[in-house]
């Protein structure tokens, strides 16, 4: 009989420790290797979603710059006899514009951060694969894709930098006739609505073509969605 508190080194024990040894080296084993796989596709998944949700949002700002051009022209073509209703029509369809060009702004910077994670951990794999010719096709496909991230990203800014004299003047009209909301008001910034108008023409075609290029590159990086690119 053994003395209390002692460990008794018995061939049974030894089986037992020898087993407990093989089961935790295997489990330990099993969890690095499932550890190093990190997913990044998640983050891939995460880009693609912020590419469609921009590109609804540039949509809608395509339709507000209508809504809002709308309100201004019934409001110089049809004016009534009180001039306030249509006036405030006019102002909330300029204020919903203004709010989806910021979040469209907020929702690019998101994307480009997430971009730049989703890239950086793909040639953190890259550095990890150990068969060239899979590492080389690696390279090339993030190299593909990095360039269509960066080209929309350059899309974008130039689209922003045609959009925001346009929306400032939609300010300033709108700041016009709250000082001027009279039939002369009405009558001295007509050609400048008119200016405004066809201004609008090619500011939407970009803004149409911008979404669906957001589209489009988001939809190539879904991981839920068969693509041919």
């Amino acid at each position: 009989m053994s003395s209390p508190g002692y460990w008794v080194d018995t061939p049974d024990m030894k089986h037992n420790l020898f087993l407990v040894t093989c089961v935790s080296t295997a489990l330990l084993t099993a969890g690095f290797v499932t550890g190093c796989a990190s997913d990044n596709y998640h983050k891939g998944a995460d880009t693609a979603a912020a590419l469609n949700h921009s590109a609804d949002l540039i949509a809608k700002s395509g339709s507000q710059i209508d809504d809002s051009l709308a309100a201004l022209n019934d409001l110089l073509a049809h004016p009534q006899p009180d001039l306030r209703g249509q006036y405030q029509a006019f102002v909330v369809a300029v204020d919903h514009l203004g709010a989806t060009a910021g979040d469209v702004a907020d929702k690019n910077k998101a994307m480009r951060v997430q971009g730049a994670d989703y890239f950086a951990g793909w040639d953190h794999e890259i550095a990890l694969m150990q068969n060239e010719d899979i590492r080389n096709r690696s390279e090339a496909r993030r190299i593909q894709v990095a360039a269509k991230f960066d080209h929309i990203s350059q899309q974008y800014d130039a689209v922003s930098i045609a959009f925001q004299p346009y929306m400032s003047d939609l300010r300033d009209v709108q700041k016009y006739l709250s000082t001027d909301l009279t039939s002369g008001g009405l009558s001295a910034i007509r050609e400048i609505a008119a200016k405004t108008t066809r201004d609008a023409v090619p500011l939407k075609e970009s803004l149409t073509l911008l979404s669906e290029q957001f589209k489009g590159l988001g939809v190539s990086m879904s991981a839920t969605t068969a693509t041919a690119d």
